[in-house]
């Protein structure tokens, strides 16, 4: 990579979002001309979209155009991802000389970009190349809130939990962390803590309430998905301690944390999304993925080539659903939607390493029509406020999505870095002040690389 390079898809407004909605439907209609203009526009967001659509559409019937662009395009994130798309059209037919010429072309493109990042890999860490964003950690990069306020948080124990606590005590909030856990690390970040009864439990709404009055909280800030039906249930209790709170439907919940129902929701949208069956493999291509029907990260996840393993896979999963296993770049976008349904913010990133459903390496990119589908899963999902929606763009260029969490993610600290500052905008809307979507903006290129960090008491 050559730096991060500014993006600022929220910044640029609905001018760019709407662009992006109207040659992308266009280009779904087959009308190739939209796409050729498209792709010589002086906007790089609108060539990488473009990009996006060749690649669905083929590459044959552009190699013109796509030859010219490779001689004159000089961003380095639209050079990459049109060699991408080049190098992934292998199963075109090659009797084009221009054709061939480009997929040459696009190997030797790939091949010296991926000989310079392990040149750069190798480098020891110097002064000034440390890290992109300098020696401050990425929390201490939070914008100062004008209005603090005393936020608790929940799941202080969950990365998504840490993150937040972190970004909002550096942006000027005292920050209350709640966990039904005593050793959760988050209680420990926090200017204040409690602890609290399990959601399921029949005295979470009381110990939840005990803890805001004692500290007197105003704003609440939940992490944990499975939590917010019962908060919803307990707003009555909240509201009566001044702890204000803004959730989504209960339903829209649902949606999301059942992934049946997130299935026949994805299926009856817009988007692509993998086929999905409840308890077995019927209409269902393998190779398969077999997971719990409700679940968190990639807990009871099993894989499955072939008809013993996916037999093997439907015994041991509880409550199993069964898709066919997505290939390509898997994603993750972070976004927030607000009351009214806009969403005001998406901040894509590329799942380079995972743990435990965790990513712990990611790239932030830029793809204008990736947003386009976001916002209409969101759209179809009823959702508001924050979001993080998984999925993979295979060979084709088309995402396709599998899963939401309603709830902010564990990879948080990325968008963050990058420049979206989701939990700050969050907390003001809870305010009820309008979300400003040019505190959303990000920069692409971005990458975090995770590590354990110790904490300590006593």
């Amino acid at each position: 990579m050559n730096g991060p390079v500014d993006v600022g898809i929220a910044a640029a407004g609905a001018a760019l979002l709407g662009a992006a909605v109207a040659w992308r439907t266009t280009a779904r209609r087959g009308a190739r001309s939209a796409m050729a203009h498209a792709l010589v526009s002086p906007s790089p967001s609108a060539r990488m979209a473009a990009l996006r659509m060749v690649a669905a559409e083929g590459v044959a019937p552009f190699s013109h155009l796509l030859r010219q662009r490779s001689a004159v395009e000089t961003d380095p994130e639209v050079r990459r991802l049109l060699a991408e798309v080049i190098a992934q059209s292998q199963w075109e037919p090659s009797a084009d000389e221009i054709l061939v010429e480009l997929r040459l072309w696009a190997h030797r493109e790939l091949e010296a970009e991926a000989t310079a990042e392990t040149a750069r890999a190798a480098e020891p860490p110097a002064a000034g190349r440390a890290s992109r964003l300098g020696s401050v950690s990425w929390w201490e990069r939070a914008p100062a809130a004008e209005h603090p306020e005393v936020v608790l948080v929940t799941g202080a124990g969950g990365p998504a939990g840490v993150a937040v606590i972190r970004w909002l005590r550096a942006a000027g909030h005292r920050v209350v962390a709640v966990d039904a856990d005593a050793g959760a690390v988050g209680l420990r970040l926090a200017d204040g803590a409690a602890v609290v009864q399990r959601a399921e439990e029949e005295g979470y709404a009381a110990s939840l309430a005990a803890a805001a009055r004692a500290a007197g909280a105003t704003v609440l800030v939940p992490t944990v998905a499975e939590e917010l039906l019962a908060l919803a249930a307990a707003r009555p209790e909240l509201d009566a301690v001044g702890l204000r709170s803004w959730l989504p439907e209960p339903d829209a919940v649902l949606d999301c944390i059942d992934k049946w129902r997130f299935a026949k929701v994805a299926q009856a949208s817009k988007v692509a999304s993998p086929a999905t069956n409840l308890g077995s493999a019927d209409g269902v291509e393998g190779p398969w993925v077999v997971k719990p029907r409700f679940g968190r990260g990639s807990r009871d996840v099993v894989v499955a080539d072939d008809a013993t393993a996916l037999a093997y896979a439907l015994e041991r999963v509880p409550d199993p659903i069964v898709q066919t296993r997505l290939t390509g770049r898997e994603f993750t976008a972070d976004a927030l939607v607000g009351r009214d349904g806009f969403v005001a913010g998406v901040v894509p990133r590329w799942r380079l390493e995972t743990r435990g459903g965790i990513s712990t390496r990611g790239e932030t990119f830029a793809d204008p029509g990736l947003v386009v589908d976001v916002a209409e899963l969101l759209a179809a999902l009823r959702l508001e406020g924050p979001a993080n929606v998984q999925g993979f763009i295979g060979a084709d260029g088309v995402p396709r999505f599998t899963e939401v969490n309603p709830r902010f993610s564990g990879g948080l600290p990325l968008s963050l870095a990058a420049g979206a500052d989701l939990p700050g905008e969050y907390v003001k809307a809870v305010g009820g002040t309008a979300i400003d979507p040019a505190r959303l903006a990000y920069r692409s290129g971005v990458v975090m690389m995770r590590f354990f960090e110790d904490v300590f008491e006593g």
